[in-house]
């Protein structure tokens, strides 16, 4: 069956989500490649941290964003960045009413280097869920450091310095196996 036939055949709701997920993503991705940071943080903030409402079908909305997502993210002739997937996803959701945080984080990896990534959270419990990554910022709720809501370039910064006193308070046999590889 082809791509078309197959979106065709989906239910009506499926065809919707499908539409704002495909306009978001590519919005978000151009975003994130053609806008500072700071810009696309205030914007989140300022729009899409307010009062959530009531969800009617929170779980099934839910899924239906992420599945949407994935689709539209499969169908892309290039790789999408987790940052621009995680925007799309928490408008689609902020949009429903359903109580989400974008999580960005670092971890240290064992070659000296930090990874980043960024997820978006639905639990109402608070956790990240993301145990490998330090929150760095996080969008829907009180900032993880004090001043990443006025200078996400601190943030990230500050961000650097707790990593590296984590990587201080390795042993000296564990700092040797993760430094530089010659």
């Amino acid at each position: 069956m082809s791509r078309l036939a197959k979106f065709w055949s989906l239910p009506r709701r499926e065809k919707q989500f499908f539409c704002e997920a495909a306009m978001l993503l590519l919005l978000s991705n151009l975003a994130v490649k053609s806008i500072k940071f700071r810009h696309i943080d205030s914007f989140l903030r300022a729009r899409w941290n307010d009062d959530t409402r009531g969800a009617f079908n929170a779980a099934g909305d839910i899924a239906l964003v992420k599945l949407s997502l994935s689709r539209i993210a499969s169908l892309l002739p290039w790789k999408t960045l987790c940052l621009s997937r995680s925007i799309a996803e928490f408008i689609m959701l902020r949009r429903r009413g359903i109580p989400a945080v974008i999580y960005m984080g670092v971890k240290f990896l064992h070659n000296s280097s930090l990874h980043a990534h960024a997820w978006v959270h639905t639990d109402a419990k608070g956790n990240s869920g993301n145990s490998g990554f330090i929150p760095v910022l996080r969008i829907g709720q009180e900032p993880v450091i004090a001043n990443s809501a006025t200078n996400p370039a601190e943030s990230i910064s500050q961000s650097f310095r707790i990593a590296q006193q984590s990587f201080a308070g390795l042993s000296s046999a564990d700092r040797k196996s993760a430094g530089p590889q010659k």
